[in-house]
């Protein structure tokens, strides 16, 4: 099915309580040997974080009530301590790091309050502040408001219907503003994509280039059925246009007043494939990169990483050349900066205008999977991460790897190269359209009839270095339902048709010609229509017996045809003429005339929201139930 109830996985709670959650600062570089303090604590996770990063960690929470709820939760951790805040805020105890994300909303005083916290840190302490920015992307695509829940009233300026406070983001320009009339502070802006939940890069003004963005991001789209913009498609355009500054979804700003400003420009990270494999690449001001582990645990990974970088350059591969070093913050890996555009940008231009090149990028790298593969000193180990995307284009027209961090002990040379070309063409839809890949599968000698066993493989694989069984629900939300934004993009239109949405639901059992005349009479009314099939369950809680055909297969012919935009499963949740309103917005429900007289209550309820009911009358001389009894007959 191509939608997705989100509220069926909890999308929401689950975004603001998960260990990815500490994305949004796993990759800075707290020193061992410091204190800090976190003001506020909805999130158990960072407070881990903060407490394996830093000697002693204080938690300042504003009631007894939460004291007590992280005393149930954390208080097992020996280096931290949980204080009301009043206990910290005179000032008597200085902290070398004070952070305050989300904590700047509900003051009536931001200057003020920003410059109490900027008294709290030692002589060369640092403020990391954290604040949702009001005029970030989602909400030009048309997200409500972080506070109120209103599409686009950050944007206005909060023009409500009543002033009653409910908090408010700001924008860059505002905290510049704030932050010149504290004086004498230096100050630093961080930009984390897609946001402060479960951000995957963290670009700042230094570093602004959406290399493999596409590939790499996670995107999720719950924020609410109204949306009319898909973010996924824009965050690239944006970063390489230096817009993400005026458009970021969230600001972490880096504050200080004697201290030094960290030198991490570009910031990528894979929280979500855990303790064993979990890393942050950095870019450095010197033109470094540094890859570090985000938990002890990835110290072993870093060094295979760094293992298999000797061998394939003895191989003569092109990777980027590392060194394993260890400082007071942890066990890293340095490498060059290496600044040339991703591969994978660079083959979908190709794709466009030079296919014979885009077909000799791709010759190119099956030769070093190739060459990876033979005389291994084990038999059947293939590299994995051959691929476009840790791969970059250099000016002589080679490529030159990078991260090459996994192998595939029983994998083939095919194996490899399917797997390259898989997640190539996945993450890029107009290559998908100007190279036939069948072509490239025989060229590479990898057979059709093989690729559900790579399949298979892959999963595995998948399955084990990403817990994509653990985080299903971000992996479902990463899909965003176009056809739904598209139809919203309708509601701001002037329609062709008396209707923008329309919305038809039934069994469909045993599907025939009248309901296929039902679906055309409700799409000579709307621009896009909405059909939703009843489930199994449901049919037989109503009729007392299940349907002939299964809701997979009912809905599945349904969505095959051209009339219909969107098929939706119509449970015990979404019956309710209202509920199922509430969730899609339509403007019309269409139903048959024998229903007439029957509703008028559900009308009258339907129009008050500015939607309406109407009633066609069925073809006669065919009908499910005459099928069903010819059939028995």
């Amino acid at each position: 099915m191509n939608n997705i109830d989100n509220k069926q996985f909890n999308t929401k709670e689950q975004l603001n309580n998960t260990v990815l959650n500490e994305s949004i600062l796993n990759w800075y570089e707290f020193s061992k040997d410091k204190e800090l303090l976190q003001l506020g604590a909805d999130n158990k996770y960072l407070v881990e974080l903060f407490a394996r990063r830093c000697e002693k960690v204080t938690v300042a929470v504003s009631k007894e009530e939460e004291k007590d709820r992280l005393l149930g939760q954390l208080g097992h951790i020996g280096n931290l301590e949980i204080v009301l805040e009043d206990d910290v805020m005179d000032g008597q105890r200085g902290f070398d790091y004070v952070v305050a994300l989300d904590q700047l909303d509900n003051s009536k005083e931001p200057v003020k309050t920003i410059n109490k916290w900027v008294k709290l840190l030692k002589e060369k302490g640092t403020l990391l502040l954290g604040v949702d920015n009001r005029f970030g992307l989602k909400y030009f695509c048309g997200s409500g408001e972080k506070h109120s829940d209103i599409p686009f009233d950050g944007i206005n300026g909060y023009i409500r219907m009543d002033d009653n406070n409910t908090g408010r983001s700001y924008s860059k320009q505002e905290l510049c503003k704030m932050f010149q009339e504290i004086g004498n502070i230096n100050y630093k802006f961080y930009y984390p994509v897609p946001d402060n939940r479960v951000p995957q890069m963290v670009f700042t003004d230094s570093y602004q280039k959406g290399i493999n963005a596409s590939e790499r991001l996670i995107d999720y789209n719950y924020e609410r059925p109204e949306m009319i913009g898909l973010e996924h498609r824009i965050f690239s355009q944006m970063i390489d246009g230096k817009a993400l500054p005026f458009m970021s979804n969230y600001y972490l700003v880096e504050l200080t007043k004697e201290g030094n400003l960290s030198d991490i420009q570009y910031a990528v990270m894979t929280t979500d494939r855990g303790p064993k494999y979990g890393m942050a690449t950095t870019i450095r001001d010197n033109k470094k990169v540094y890859k570090r582990p985000l938990w002890s645990q990835g110290e072993k990974s870093l060094e295979t990483l760094y293992e298999y970088t000797r061998e394939l350059l003895d191989k003569k591969i092109p990777v980027v050349n590392m060194s394993l070093e260890k400082d007071s913050v942890g066990m890293y890996i340095e490498m060059p900066f290496v600044d040339q555009e991703g591969l994978s940008t660079c083959l979908e231009k190709m794709s466009e205008n030079n296919k014979d090149t885009f077909v000799s990028i791709f010759d190119q790298i099956y030769s070093y999977i190739k060459k990876s593969y033979e005389n291994n000193s084990k038999d059947g180990r293939v590299f994995l991460d051959l691929a476009p995307c840790n791969a970059f284009y250099m000016d002589d027209g080679s490529v030159l790897f990078y991260d090459q961090e996994f192998v595939s002990d029983d994998g083939t040379l095919e194996f490899a190269m399917y797997r390259t070309l898989k997640y190539f063409f996945q993450s890029s839809p107009k290559s998908r359209e100007n190279i036939d890949v069948r072509e490239l599968y025989r060229r590479y000698n990898i057979r059709e009839d093989m690729i559900n066993v790579y399949e298979e493989k892959e999963t595995a694989f998948i399955q084990n270095v990403r817990n994509k069984e653990q985080y299903q629900w971000l992996y479902k939300m990463a899909t965003p339902n176009y056809k739904k934004i598209v139809a919203n993009m309708y509601k701001h239109t002037e329609s062709k048709k008396e209707y923008n949405v329309g919305y038809v639901p039934g069994v469909y059992d045993l599907f025939h010609t009248g309901h296929l005349r039902l679906f055309e009479r409700c799409k000579e009314r709307c621009n896009y229509l909405i059909v939703g099939v009843l489930t199994d369950e449901l049919v037989e809680y109503y009729k007392g017996k299940k349907p002939v055909i299964s809701y997979e297969n009912r809905a599945r012919v349904i969505e095959g045809l051209k009339v219909v935009d969107e098929v939706i499963p119509v449970d015990f949740n979404n019956t309710d003429k209202i509920k199922a309103w509430e969730q899609l917005h339509y403007d019309c429900h269409f139903s048959g005339d024998d229903h007439i007289g029957h509703w008028n209550d559900i009308i009258e309820e339907l129009r008050k929201r500015g939607s309406n009911m109407e009633f066609f009358s069925y073809t006669e001389g065919i009908s499910s139930t005459a099928i069903k009894k010819k059939m028995q007959e």
